[in-house]
């Protein structure tokens, strides 16, 4: 397998071009990111200037929390395919446990910010400060996430923080399942050194 060179052609939405790559032939994800990580990520350029692309970024010193609430756009099929995420309060000790208090999240999620209200109060109540992002449209809060540089976290099977995680500079990823077996653990067997040491793929029971 090989990733040709690469036929790159755009639709347009208002200003935003978006690139589409096409390989000769289909990769698994392991393969096409352990080899083409450094070259994928300069296919895939962000605007940061454009504010119809980029209205705004994290602080340099601030986590970012994807809610994907999966289980509100699939309630049915979200359940049985396993996308069932966290609750608040194990958020709050689980996956940011390790922040001190006064240390600061921005939480992006594609549905309502008071979903997210109850990630807001878990993670406050450890002393953290804490915003939701609100009034962007996908692509500025696909920016948001991948111009984070400290930290991203978010469910695994969530394609958006996948690629925000591949995309951004950000010191560290964790992308987390949850389960009480290996069965139920989405990851990727990356050899790539830049990429094992950026991504957690963490399993919670």
């Amino acid at each position: 397998s090989h990733l040709s060179q690469p036929n790159v052609t755009g639709s347009r939405v208002t200003n935003i071009t978006i690139p589409f790559l096409y390989a000769s032939q289909f990769l698994l994800a392991d393969e096409l990111f352990d080899r083409y990580y450094d070259e994928l990520r300069k296919y895939f350029y962000f605007d940061l200037d454009n504010r119809e692309c980029c209205k705004q970024v994290p602080d340099p010193d601030e986590a970012v929390f994807h809610f994907r609430n999966f289980l509100t756009e699939m309630p049915r099929r979200g359940q049985a395919l396993g996308f069932s995420e966290l609750k608040a309060d194990q958020v709050a000790s689980d996956l940011f446990g390790h922040l001190k208090p006064g240390e600061k999240i921005a939480i992006i999620t594609r549905f309502t910010s008071e979903l997210a209200q109850p990630y807001v109060s878990a993670l406050r109540a450890r002393g953290l400060q804490v915003r939701v992002i609100e009034g962007q449209n996908g692509v500025q809060d696909f920016c948001f996430l991948m111009s984070a540089q400290k930290e991203i976290v978010g469910i695994a099977y969530s394609t958006y923080l996948f690629w925000g995680g591949i995309l951004s500079n950000a010191t560290r990823v964790v992308a987390y399942s949850v389960g009480s077996s290996r069965k139920g653990h989405h990851h990727y067997n990356w050899t790539n050194p830049k990429l094992r040491s950026k991504f957690d793929f963490r399993l919670v029971s």
